[in-house]
């Protein structure tokens, strides 16, 4: 999705962004459209080690479309600050990616989350999920349930996040 001012821009990040952020992608979007937040709500997503242009994984690609889901337009970006600056809210899949990019950006401390510790007031112990890169099938499947459930249960949260933000932009 192209940037639009006054938007609510949600941004995802992984490692490569060729598996689990191109599936998170998907599914919010089709939240998005599901609730005909299109003109209020942008999915973004970056890779921390992105090869850029690469496509999503194959078994990515796989997995989504057995969920009706289509990634096969996503090409892999990197972090860059533009993509950061102007993200409502970052959510990192893994420890790992909010420690990096709060070792680069502090100051956007208050907008980078873990996906599972976002909008969680008791959020578990291991709060990165894992990647399937390299892995059978099988794995991407259960990332792919994984993180469905995580959007799951914050997208009341989220959706309420860029309406108040429309609202206060209007």
């Amino acid at each position: 999705m192209g940037e639009r001012a006054g938007m609510f821009r949600i941004v995802y990040v992984c490692t490569g962004n060729i598996c689990r952020t191109p599936m998170a992608v998907a599914l919010t979007y089709r939240k998005v459209l599901e609730e005909n937040l299109e003109d209020i709500i942008e999915v973004d997503s970056v890779g921390v080690w992105a090869a850029e242009g690469a496509p999503a994984s194959e078994n990515t690609r796989k997995v989504c479309r057995e969920q009706g889901l289509d990634c096969s337009h996503h090409r892999a970006k990197g972090v860059d600050l533009y993509t950061l600056k102007s993200a409502d809210i970052i959510l990192c899949m893994a420890d790992k990616h909010k420690r990096d990019l709060l070792a680069v950006f502090p100051h956007y401390k208050d907008k980078i989350f873990t996906l599972r510790e976002f909008a969680n007031p008791n959020p578990p112990q291991r709060t990165s999920i894992d990647d399937p890169y390299g892995m059978k099938i099988e794995a991407y499947r259960k990332t792919f349930d994984e993180i469905a459930r995580e959007i799951e249960r914050f997208w009341n949260t989220l959706k309420e996040m860029a309406l108040q933000k429309v609202k206060n932009t209007a």
